[in-house]
């Protein structure tokens, strides 16, 4: 079976699709990566069998106009989502044809919802192969569940999990170790939330939120690539002034995420918006405990055990519950709990999905 991976971001940059691909190889697959279709890809001897498509909101981005003059014209968003239309619609026409001549289209669903209020023209993209596409991909049952009262597909819909990061990122420095390299006192109780700095994620409830708690032991670190500029002078700005946090607006290299986790005694993950967490699965990965809403995916993922999860509007009072209780014994269980999310038996259920389309 020929599977072609089709992703605006590659295993450099988001190990998921790296992983992915391997759990895919593991089970007999041929997998290709692609970050768009070249001219003739779905056709001819070399074709693939699958064609399964990863965050559909990244792919064939209409390029910003820099020609003087209509730069400001067709860069407005009314006029780019005309142009971003057009391009999602020629992608949707081939992928429809491949499917008509016996391939098969899988969508993971990574967002039920564009990030950031996408356009109209993601959003009927998305609706599009949600409605039409063989197999549709979610990581649990929640999901599949709005999809069938938003969209009414019910056959067709795999439900297979979200992979663990356990061999995706270095993992030797110990707390102590870690925690001298960022400057954190060995006795603090220490927050992480890492990952791109996003406002969906609820940054801008979480630095207020910190300031609530009192404590000298206690600390805060953020730290991942900004969206923009401003938005990390925003960051910036509600961090001032207190010393307990540390707020590193930068992307953080593959081999410096497990200072952070490390250092950390629980990761915070204050979401407005969520159908799926890497995140979660990042900080299970290193034994890490979580605080999350109860929306999206993490009512299923985290447990007592696990973290603490809050009503929307509650995050000051579980950040508070966090250090009354000691989570070190706790680590090796979440480690040993997130074992099960294996991708090489991600692997073979994907590839038993896409057979059963073959075969009906």
């Amino acid at each position: 079976m020929r599977v072609l991976l089709l992703s605006p971001y590659g295993a450099k940059v988001n190990p998921y699709i790296g992983l992915f691909r391997d759990g895919l190889a593991a089970a007999g697959a041929q997998v290709e990566e692609s970050r768009a279709l070249a001219p003739g890809q779905l056709s001819g001897s070399a074709r693939p069998d699958v064609v399964h498509l990863h965050w559909l909101e990244g792919l064939n981005l209409p390029q910003p106009v820099r020609m003087r003059g209509a730069r400001r014209l067709l860069n407005a968003r009314a006029v780019y989502e005309v142009r971003r239309g057009v391009r999602l619609a020629r992608l949707l026409r081939q992928l429809l044809a491949f499917q008509a001549g016996g391939g098969c289209v899988a969508t993971t669903v990574h967002n039920l919802d564009p990030h950031e209020g996408g356009g109209l023209a993601d959003r009927w993209a998305l609706a599009a192969l949600l409605r039409r596409g063989q197999v549709v991909h979610v990581h649990d049952a929640s999901t599949a569940a709005e999809i069938e009262r938003r969209f009414g597909r019910r056959t067709g819909v795999a439900v297979i999990p979200h992979g663990h990061y356990l061999a995706a990122y270095p993992n030797e420095v110990g707390r102590e170790a870690a925690r001298d390299r960022l400057g954190l006192p060995p006795d603090a109780f220490v927050y992480a939330c890492l990952g791109l700095l996003r406002p969906y994620k609820g940054l801008e409830e979480l630095l207020p939120a910190f300031r609530q708690l009192e404590g000298e032991k206690l600390r805060l670190l953020v730290a991942g690539r900004p969206k923009s500029v401003s938005y990390a002078e925003r960051l910036a700005a509600l961090a001032e002034g207190d010393a307990r946090i540390r707020l590193d607006p930068r992307f953080v290299p593959v081999d410096e995420v497990q200072h952070y986790l490390n250092a950390a005694d629980i990761a915070v993950l204050p979401y407005r918006q969520i159908t799926t967490s890497g995140a979660a699965l990042l900080a299970f990965s290193f034994g890490l405990p979580v605080i999350a809403p109860a929306i999206g995916a993490f009512p299923n993922l985290v447990a007592p055990e696990r973290g603490i999860l809050y009503e929307l509007g509650q995050l000051p009072q579980a950040m508070a519950a966090a250090p009354v209780r000691s989570w070190t014994a706790e680590r090796a269980a979440i480690r040993a709990w997130v074992r099960r999310f294996d991708w090489n038996e991600i692997g073979r259920r994907l590839v038993a999905a896409y057979r059963n389309t073959q075969l009906a």
